[in-house]
């Protein structure tokens, strides 16, 4: 069986052959080719051979791996990776260090009228990358990652995410701060609200249009758009903020990729046990859920386990300090539980940590050819 129809099979909750495991490689690429993630973060030609070598590394992973070229930084999109709103420490050729997000205070809590009459382009940064740079990288990216294309395409690979849509108070926390966003929730709750509703239908139209475009290049049978989110979890507001003021958003933008024909993978950062029930409101197997490891898997099992699929939750730091003995045990109680009966990919609460061990993720994909056959 391919791995993309054993993905497609989880997502649908019908029996694979195997659990499909998934090391989510992306700036780890560079620690498999042991260069410094600077070099491969500004070459796209490093990045294509680090991802190269990580499909030697990590045969039998079923999902495609990225190479942490750095072009995404420079999009002119409304994401917290754009450096044209946000600003970053990015690594130079050299540095053996991944992106840092510098927060800061985009807007103030005062400028919402003013963002929804003027636009995101009006708080663009003056030291905003240029849009011949963002399209020459774009070229660089496409050209060099050619090979690792056709390979991932002769192996059959499921592609994660080809498509990307925010939820429209992650975007905000992100333009406020999080101090900023977190006390708009008590001091404008009507602004809030105001500038979500505003944000929403673009989020949508640009995730869908990029998902078109990828649908008819491709030609592909399973277009997967991202929607991620984590400014919204328990982590940082009540469950009856989520419901307010981020669950409307997550209705509408599920319910706007599914009608569009794609697979919504929904990657929820934080912890979203208190809200999992809420997700049983959307049409069954048709999602994916990744969560990460500040989640209770087993109890999402339980709760969503007969409804959709659920992707993860191996501990970063048990991949990056662990044994490969204690990722295989770990592993195999995933696999055991949340596994039974299909529904699972067995994968990194995230994308892999940089400095995960080798021998770690490579136990983590052995564990699902020892424990997950069905």
């Amino acid at each position: 069986m391919l791995p993309k129809e054993r993905v497609q099979r989880v997502i649908r909750l019908e029996t694979p052959d195997k659990v499909p495991v998934a090391p989510q490689v992306n700036e780890h690429a560079a620690k498999v080719l042991a260069v410094p993630f600077g070099d491969v973060f500004n070459d796209a030609d490093l990045a294509a051979k680090a991802v190269l070598k990580s499909y030697e590394v990590y045969q039998g992973a079923d999902m495609s791996f990225g190479g942490g070229y750095g072009f995404i930084y420079y999009a002119p999109y409304a994401d917290a990776h754009s450096t044209w709103f946000f600003r970053w420490h990015l690594p130079k050729p050299g540095e053996d260090q991944v992106p840092q997000m510098l927060e800061d205070q985009i807007i103030s809590g005062d400028q919402y009228d003013l963002l929804v009459e003027k636009g995101l382009l009006y708080f663009i940064r003056p030291e905003h990358p240029r849009l011949e740079q963002f399209v020459s990288m774009l070229v660089k990216q496409s050209q060099a990652m050619a090979p690792a294309e056709k390979l991932a395409r002769e192996r059959g690979l499921f592609h994660y995410a080809m498509s990307l849509i925010n939820l429209p108070t992650d975007l905000i926390a992100n333009l406020r701060g999080l101090n900023g966003y977190l006390t708009d929730f008590y001091d404008r709750p009507e602004k809030l609200r105001k500038v979500c509703d505003w944000l929403v239908d673009d989020l949508i139209e640009m995730g869908l249009n990029l998902a078109r475009q990828v649908a008819a290049g491709r030609g592909d049978d399973c277009v997967t758009v991202l929607i991620g989110a984590n400014r919204a979890s328990a982590s940082y507001i009540s469950p009856k903020m989520f419901e307010e003021f981020a669950w409307p958003y997550f209705q509408k933008e599920v319910g706007a990729v599914i009608a569009a024909g794609f697979t919504p993978v929904i990657h929820l950062d934080g912890n979203w046990t208190p809200m999992a029930h809420y997700f049983r409101a959307f049409p069954a197997r048709k999602c994916l859920y990744h969560i990460d490891d500040q989640n209770d898997i087993f109890q999402w099992k339980k709760i969503l386990g007969d409804h959709s699929a659920l992707m993860g939750n191996v501990p970063a730091s048990l991949l990056s300090f662990g044994t490969p003995e204690e990722v295989d045990a770990h592993c195999k109680k995933l696999i055991e539980v949340v596994g039974e009966g299909g529904g699972f990919v067995l994968a990194k609460a995230c994308s892999l940590p940089y400095d995960a061990k080798v021998e770690n993720v490579q136990a983590m994909i052995r564990a699902s050819e020892k424990y997950g056959v069905y």
